[in-house]
């Protein structure tokens, strides 16, 4: 049985059966129809943690993915017809993109960007019939099905949606105003993360091939917000192991700690008792854009990586802007930083769309 793109909750087993596909030539159209209907088979591999406290957790999933028979492609050589099927990994194509997961117990689901890049996850099983991918997950998180999955371990039996979205890319000019044609271009690029849902899908693009080369001779600047408590020296954020590596690499990655502020999301705070924790917020939201306006004006700092290296470049008109994981209020914050203050082309300032699980509740 094949099921619907929308998971029904209500019988989430019948979602791990996937109907047979035919060798034969597969036309765009019917490549299209798969990726909104197919669900595969996968279970969880790993559960690790992703910072030092063991809050975020990096999930590591195996998805079933067989790779059927290049060699079949001799029976007819002239036709130019490809009797491999399709794999499941073969939609995973560029950082940003996104997959549905879906517990098969329980029914719990979330939709979360891929946290490891195309290479890496083709590299890492090149010749297996499953491919190994990872999510980072907040067990903090407000929603509570991710909070469900930060939990998850080996041996949990999921299904995971086909690769979806076309990750940091312009809807009105994807094809000219995308993270790979900035690298072609030699833009400076700067990556603005908030929290989890941010930090996970900029991990993949830095990791990608493209963008490390381009970061050994172009401005690339990862600013990092909402990077755990200020009073937990790092310990409450993702991925700090591979920071120098990255710094080593050629990007500056400037961590800014604090909370998130809500207040271009939420409307209205009706509790008396969240006022301190809202003020909190919002200076926080304040500190990160003074850093991010000092670090434009004057280069991050050394001890950030970046090797000196102006946030901008030279020339504004070459520079692309990156965001995933920002408020609704950050984000038009730093538009306006970007595209206002520093003539950055609005064009050229790709914001990664919000996802969130049904679970999902606003703070």
């Amino acid at each position: 049985a094949r099921a619907r793109a929308r998971v029904p909750r209500a019988n989430p087993r019948a979602l791990g059966r996937r109907a047979p596909r035919s060798r034969g030539a597969v036309s765009s159209g019917a490549a299209a129809d798969d990726r909104a209907t197919d669900f595969a088979d996968a279970s969880v591999i790993a559960n690790n943690a992703a910072s030092l406290d063991g809050k975020l957790r990096t999930l590591v999933v195996g998805v079933e993915d067989a790779q059927g028979d290049e060699r079949l492609n001799h029976r007819n050589p002239t036709s130019g017809t490809l009797f491999k099927q399709r794999r499941w990994l073969d939609d995973y194509v560029v950082p940003g993109q996104q997959v549905t997961l879906v517990d098969l117990d329980s029914g719990k689901q979330v939709t979360l960007p891929v946290s490891v890049s195309p290479y890496r996850a083709r590299a890492t099983a090149p010749n297996a019939d499953v491919s190994v991918v990872e999510f980072l997950v907040d067990a903090d998180s407000d929603d509570g099905d991710e909070n469900f999955f930060a939990k998850t371990q080996p041996p949990a039996r999921l299904v995971v949606s086909r690769v979806h979205g076309s990750g940091f890319e312009n809807p009105l000019f994807p094809k000219d105003f995308n993270l790979k044609a900035a690298v072609d271009a030699g833009h400076a690029l700067v990556l603005l993360a908030g929290g989890a849902r941010g930090i996970g899908p900029m991990r993949a693009a830095l990791e990608w091939p493209v963008v490390a080369s381009h970061a050994d001779k172009h401005p690339v600047t990862l600013f990092y917000l909402h990077a755990g408590a200020r009073e937990s020296n790092g310990a409450s954020s993702a991925f700090v192991q591979e920071w120098d590596e990255w710094r080593a690499a050629g990007v500056a990655v400037v961590p800014l700690y604090g909370d998130k502020t809500q207040s271009g999301d939420a409307g209205d705070t009706t509790s008396v008792n969240d006022t301190d924790a809202t003020d909190s917020a919002l200076s926080d939201a304040s500190s990160a854009v003074l850093a991010v306006r000092t670090a434009i004006a004057g280069g991050a700092a050394f001890e950030f990586g970046g090797k000196g290296r102006k946030v901008l470049g030279d020339d504004p008109s070459l520079v692309t802007v990156l965001m995933a994981g920002l408020t609704r209020e950050e984000t038009k914050t730093m538009f306006a930083v970007f595209a206002d203050t520093h003539r950055v082309p609005k064009s050229n300032i790709i914001a990664l769309p919000e996802t969130r699980a049904s679970g999902a509740k606003k703070k």
